[in-house]
């Protein structure tokens, strides 16, 4: 059995993490299995270049939106 096996049928779930350090956004993300004992098991992945990009978009409309001053 590999760790793929007892994973591929289970519940994943993905969160990317978006942060503003230096002027620039960083991500991070990740996708999580809940293990039969409660406990979860997290795995960091790459995001995937649409999600990077939905992000920056929703934050560049939040930045214009805000009045100046």
């Amino acid at each position: 059995m590999t760790i793929a096996e007892p994973l591929s049928s289970r519940q994943a779930y993905g969160v990317t993490y978006a942060s503003l350090e230096d002027g620039q956004l960083l991500f991070e993300s990740e996708l999580a299995f809940q293990l039969e004992d409660g406990s979860l098991l997290t795995l960091h992945l790459p995001t995937p270049p649409g999600e990077r990009q939905a992000i920056q978009r929703a934050v560049l409309r939040q930045i214009d939106s805000v009045p100046p001053g």
